[in-house]
């Protein structure tokens, strides 16, 4: 596999995923969500136990590419875009095998909320976390749907007010479930591994499929955002924040 692939997949006894564009902060393009879509599926269809996800260089990834998305002209290209992201969720709530994030770094928007469809959530101290898809006129869509269903208010505020936290207090809220030293973060990721290595692999397959049943909302959602992304006042948005960062 090419190492500068956007994407990065490798497999032995698990499979990891890891997001491959650092000097962009692993911002989530069409491409990148596509490649997350194949790989997790090439994963549940692999003899290995569990799947990675993790991140290349300081970041874990900085969600969907906002550059990417002021450049959609039209609905076929936000249609495109936006069913990519809807691939690679859908993927993950399909799977019938553990998913861990390793968070390397920060998980902004998409790179967040993906963190929503995962099994167990591992973060190194020093990394943040935000859903501030509001202040580019978009919306959260994992976030509003699974997010809620799952840890109520807690991410209903993050996404209304785009604040950024730490990882011990992403812990608090249920977002992560262990933080860990940066130079941890590896062995805690091995002793999980080591703990999901004794339940029965049927059992998992059977829990997976009950603990995430209903992917329509989170469908409906993200058919929203498609629209929002086209809109003039998220494209004005999305023009600041190139212009003041």
């Amino acid at each position: 596999m090419p190492q500068d692939q956007k994407v990065l997949y490798e497999e032995n006894e698990v499979s990891v995923i890891t997001f491959n564009r650092p000097e962009k902060l692993n911002a989530l393009d069409e491409e990148s969500w596509r490649l997350l879509g194949d790989f997790i599926r090439k994963a549940n269809s692999s003899h290995s136990k569990a799947i990675v996800i993790t991140g290349k260089g300081r970041a874990f990834s900085s969600g969907d590419d906002i550059r990417a998305m002021l450049q959609l002209k039209g609905q076929e290209d936000a249609v495109g875009f936006f069913d990519s992201l809807l691939y690679a969720v859908e993927g993950m709530i399909q799977t019938e095998k553990p998913i861990i994030a390793a968070v390397n770094g920060l998980a902004y928007g998409g790179g967040c909320e993906i963190l929503l469809f995962m099994d167990v959530v591992i973060a190194v101290k020093s990394a943040t976390f935000s859903i501030p898809e509001g202040k580019l006129g978009l919306i959260p869509p994992m976030a509003i749907t699974a997010g809620v269903r799952g840890l109520g208010r807690a991410v209903s505020w993050l996404a209304l007010t785009g604040d950024v936290v730490d990882s011990l207090r992403a812990r608090e809220l249920g977002l992560v479930d262990i933080v860990v030293e940066e130079d941890q973060l590896q062995s805690e990721v091995q002793r999980t591994l080591e703990k999901l290595s004794r339940i029965d692999p049927n059992s998992i397959k059977v829990m997976k499929k009950w603990i995430r049943r209903n992917s329509q909302d989170v469908r409906d959602a993200i058919r929203e955002l498609t629209l929002l992304s086209l809109s003039s006042e998220a494209k004005r948005r999305m023009e600041k924040f190139f212009s003041t960062s």
